[in-house]
């Protein structure tokens, strides 16, 4: 085959190039991310059922629809938590689950159980989770007049909520790469009614009264139709009110009494009662989270929101606009880093070729085809709709240093002919025809590695799908680049004769000592001491396996690397009752107290309006504080700081720290506690009590030494009603109701049609306690036999106690929960037992976290590492012939895992997913340089060379080849150390893993196997003397 394509070089060439036309031309369509589109195996059903006790939601719907719920097929686990007016059940499947399938079980199931839940419940919402739902960036609109930490100019405040709701809202949302604009912090208006009590009183006017005259004139009957001769009219009925002047001048008949609203209300547009705020950098703001379309490209949109962003600036110059959570920059960032380590890992290859090779034609042939080698791999990309994103650029990084072994592998083995004295196309033939083989088995056993790891269960399994494309493709790619381009390249580079000046550098010589006998007398001494040195040599290899094992247990393990962020959330619940005003104070006061040590603060305070993030839902009582520093090293002292002020200042307070939400955090949990304690109450019948749970709390923390994130409680107020009296005076239930819901400002009675807008018109009092509302407010009693009618205060019915209950109800497929969650945990099976033993008799424990989930990858990781050696022995044994001589290849992989597991730990790291598949991949391509040299000492001793000289002659005639690869594939690494992007510091660990293994493999191939391999045949080399 080799001599054919040798004979038709033009037509090798211009296959090669249409390939690389194809490849340039697609790798420009490829679409970039930042990390592969995966679906996640999360459906989230979201209750809503306002102004009902957390309590009631669940026993009466939240518990029947997790029942139901609990019979979804491939359910791996099922978790609600409920709250006043709001409840979620998560469920989550294991990925690789089709996830439209499941959405439709689900909605069935809830069809289902919306016969056995209340007549009045709302059908609850059913959400896939989706990567593409996580907001791109969130804009924040402030006023420029606005003073930082200062109260609102309401005014100018609710005119710029208009503006950002009908016009930049809409206008950003027109881009065809935005899918929608989630939008908070906007204020919005209300008609309101004060009636005087005094005057209402005397004219004999009641609540009621009020309600039935608004309704009466708020009505629209419909239209009609009328001829009249040659014409036909519309006629229109309406009595709607539609402004504050409507309202005001609606009469009211009480007996022969005919008056006016406005003359015992008052009628105001007023802001409705604040739930939540939004703040930006101590300024109140309008948040908008920018949502894109899911096939769309992020540079695209990132221009196209620029362009739109410079013409609202101008249109708005009263209007101050900020970006935060800015994820294009971290794509941005990142792939373009990844990029550039690419470029970088190809010079150092080039320059490694340049003074191994001693030439420059080489090093060019070599460079030339992993340039097409790489752009034919896009083209594959292409083919099986593959993005350019962290995992597989990063991918092709670590194949970068194994693809250039097949094309140096050619070229060392060519050049060694030529030196024999072989003619150039001869030399072509042969040296690339004995290589074939063995190269097409280095490359199998480096696959052989990488396949298994796509069977790996949850996240890890179908992210790393794409690593192991990148890695299968490019080493393809580059086996038959190596064995049909190169050869032609070669041939037609070396036939040419560059005599002009102009390309005279072309045909340098680098004379240098690497090139000549240094590196072959290094070589001779250290083989030579080895075979002086065989005890201790076996002894080094015998004791590598414990070592391996005890290094194993010893090393710190983690699911993934820590990545240094410049971004902290911090979510704090103060676990008391304040209002919203509150709420807004203590968040203000702490920005002022970090305001010169952070870049950016951002905050959501109380209830938000988002449509899409129901999921984090807050309480008027919590809120969500956003930061972002210039330094990554920083954020743990401003953490500290953080908990540190609050704790001092609000004892009560449940503060927790995470990550910001981002596509990388959605898809492998990053903040998920390491262990929870979920405590399960053997009496269901009672409930918990607030007291006990604060002690059991505090125990924890004294026996553990880890302080758990504490439980939120709420405070209440029970009303109870005495029914015998409200019998006795002929007191009506719906106008207790009325009365309370005016009194505290939650009557809505009507809607006022102002044209495109509309008003709800609420009945309210002035601000008043619990207790002034029960002593001065006076209900009508119904009339007696005698007709008669009394006003009594509301106290004679109604009776304040004050309770204390959970906050969130969590529950599981084993019913509630109380959780107690625990994190930076060094020893988990310590806390675990220490846990179980503060614990009482009245709780049953179980345990759950991350803990788990990283064991079990640590499982599964091994048994993938004894997958790959059993497919990495049936490959060699059947390119050997041997059942022995495979053994002798995999016998170095203790050695090299050890030594690599020792560098993880002095550099810092732990054994997580991304280094323990830096380890299992480097076996498999370490081993390259046992089977190189195998193979030629197998081929030596077949043309009779002895036993010893076929070692030492194999091992020179390999020794450039094997440095050489060694030496590319840690270079190509290297700029990985030395980056601090997303993408480079999710493969530090595993290029640490990577250079550790290759630097003692190498060395372990060149000296320890020959031995090894001396020990078993050097019997049968002296029964062959013999004979």
């Amino acid at each position: 085959m080799i001599k054919f394509l040798l004979e038709r070089p033009i037509a090798v060439l211009m296959a090669f190039t249409a390939c690389c036309i194809i490849g340039l031309a697609t790798y420009s369509t490829l679409p970039v991310s930042l990390l592969p589109d995966i679906a996640i195996p999360e459906i989230t059903v979201q209750v809503s059922a306002d102004k009902t006790s957390a309590r009631e939601l669940e026993n009466t719907v939240i518990r029947p629809l997790r029942q139901q719920l609990i019979q979804v097929s491939t359910l791996k686990d099922i978790t609600s938590e409920t709250r006043d007016g709001a409840g979620i059940i998560r469920l989550s499947f294991d990925y690789g689950t089709n996830t439209d399938l499941a959405f439709i079980e689900v909605n069935e199931k809830i069809d289902g159980a919306m016969n056995y839940l209340p007549k009045n419940t709302e059908r609850p919402k059913v959400v896939k989770a989706s990567a593409t739902d996580i907001p791109v960036f969130y804009l924040n609109l402030t006023l420029k007049s606005d003073s930082a930490y200062e109260s609102t100019n309401m005014k100018a405040f609710m005119e710029m909520c208009g503006f950002a709701e009908s016009v930049i809202k809409r206008r950003i949302e027109q881009l065809q790469e935005v899918a929608m604009v989630d939008i908070t912090g906007v204020v919005e208006s209300q008609l309101q009614i004060v009636p005087d009590k005094e005057k209402m009183a005397v004219w004999g006017f009641s609540i009621n009264d009020i309600e039935s005259a608004l309704n009466s004139n708020n009505v629209e009957p419909g239209s009609m139709k009328v001829r009249d001769g040659y014409y036909e009219y519309n006629i229109k009925f309406s009595t709607l009110l539609r402004t504050v002047e409507d309202v005001q001048n609606i009469y009211v008949r009480k007996g022969e009494r005919l008056t006016q609203l406005k003359d015992f209300c008052e009628v105001k547009i007023v802001p409705v009662k604040e739930k939540g705020v939004s703040i930006s950098n101590g300024k109140r703001a309008v948040t908008l989270a920018i949502i894109k379309q899911a096939d769309e490209n992020m540079e695209q949109m990132k221009g196209a929101l620029m362009w739109t962003m410079t013409i609202i600036k101008w249109m708005f110059p009263d209007i101050d606009f900020s970006v935060s959570r800015n994820q294009t920059e971290l794509l941005d960032y990142t792939i373009s880093n990844l990029q550039q380590n690419l470029s970088l890992g190809f010079v150092f290859i080039c320059l490694v070729a340049v003074l191994f090779l001693g030439d420059v034609k080489s090093p060019f042939i070599i460079g030339l085809s992993m340039v097409v080698s790489i752009v034919i791999s896009f083209v594959f990309f292409y083919l099986f709709k593959m993005s350019l994103n962290i995992i597989s650029l990063s991918g092709l990084i670590l194949a970068l240093g194994m693809m250039i072994d097949s094309s140096i592998i050619v070229t060392e083995n060519i050049s060694q002919y030529r030196e024999k004295g072989y003619s150039l196309k001869r030399a072509c033939i042969t040296g690339t025809g004995e290589v074939i083989t063995p190269m097409l088995s280095s490359s199998l056993t480096t696959i052989a590695v990488f396949f298994p790891l796509i069977f790996m269960s949850g996240i890890a399994g179908a992210i790393f799908y794409d690593q192991a494309f990148s890695v299968t493709v490019g080493l393809m790619v580059s086996y038959f680049t190596g064995i049909m381009l190169l050869p032609v390249l070669y041939m037609l580079v070396y036939r040419a004769g560059f005599r002009t000046r102009k390309w005279k550098w072309f045909s340098m010589k680098i004379n240098n000592p690497i090139k000549e006998h240094t590196l072959d007398r290094f070589y001779d001494k250290g083989v030579d001491w080895v075979f002086n040195h065989k005890t201790f040599s076996v002894v080094f290899c015998i004791i590598s396996l414990p070592l391996c094992v005890f290094f194993f247990n010893f090393i710190d393990k983690d699911r993934m690397p820590d990545i240094d962020e410049n971004e902290l959330i911090v979510r704090v619940e103060w676990n008391e009752n304040i209002h919203i005003d509150e709420n807004k104070k203590r968040v203000n006061d702490l920005f002022k107290l970090l305001k010169d040590k952070v870049v950016e603060q951002t905050a959501t305070v109380g209830q938000q309006d988002y449509i899409l993030n129901k999921e984090q839902e807050l309480s008027s009582s919590e809120a969500e504080l956003y930061f972002r520093m210039d330094d990554p090293a920083a954020i743990e002292g401003l953490q500290a700081e953080i908990y540190r002020s609050l704790k001092e200042n609000y004892p009560l307070a449940v503060i927790s720290f995470s990550p910001p939400e981002t596509v990388f955090e959605k898809l492998f949990v990053t903040g998920e506690p390491d262990i929870v304690a979920e405590l399960y109450a053997q009496d269901r019948e009672k409930m918990p009590e607030a007291e006990k749970l604060r002690d059991l709390e505090l125990q924890f923390t004294k026996t553990t030494g880890i302080a758990p994130t504490g439980i939120a409680f709420e405070n209440q107020l029970n009303l109870s009603i005495n029914k015998e009296k409200m019998l006795l005076y002929r007191v009506s239930y719906d106008e207790l109701y009325r009365i309370l819901k005016t009194a505290f400002k939650e009557n809505n009675v009507a809607m006022l049609h102002s044209f495109q807008q509309y008003l709800p018109i609420t009945i309210a009092e002035k601000e008043q306690t619990v207790n002034d509302v029960l002593q001065q407010t006076l209900i009508r009693t119904q009339p007696d036999a005698n007709g008669q009618t009394y006003d009594l205060p509301l106290r004679e019915f109604m009776k304040v106690t004050p309770a204390e209950d959970i906050k969130s109800i969590t529950a599981g497929s084993n019913g509630e929960y109380i959780p107690y969650k625990f994190y930076k945990v060094k020893d988990a099976e310590k806390l675990m037992k220490e846990v179980k033993k503060t614990v009482s008799t009245e709780w049953d424990t179980k345990f759950s976290g991350s803990f788990f989930s990283n064991r079990k990858m640590l499982n599964e990781l091994l048994v993938i590492l004894f997958v790959s050696l059993l497919l990495m022995y049936f490959i060699l044994a059947s390119q050997f012939e041997s059942f022995i001589q495979p053994l002798l290849v995999l016998a170095e992989i203790p050695i090299d895992v050890a030594f690599a597991l020792v560098l993880l730990w002095i550099c810092g790291h732990t054994l997580n997913l991304m280094s323990a598949i830096g380890l299992i991949v480097t076996c498999g391509i370490v081993i390259n340089d046992s089977i190189l040299k195998l193979d030629a000492i197998n081929e030596l001793r077949k043309s009779g060379v002895p036993l010893l000289e076929a070692i030492h002659e194999a091992g020179r005639r390999r020794l450039r080849p094997i440095v050489m690869t060694s030496l590319t594939t840690i270079l190509a690494m290297v700029p990985l150390l030395f980056s601090f992007d997303m993408g480079s510091e999710l493969q530090k660990p595993l290029s640490i893993a990577m250079i550790g293994t290759m630097l003692i493999g190498t060395l372990v191939s060149l000296f320890i196997i020959p031995l090894l391999y001396w020990f078993i045949y050097r019997k049968k080399e002296v029964l062959k003397e013999k004979i």
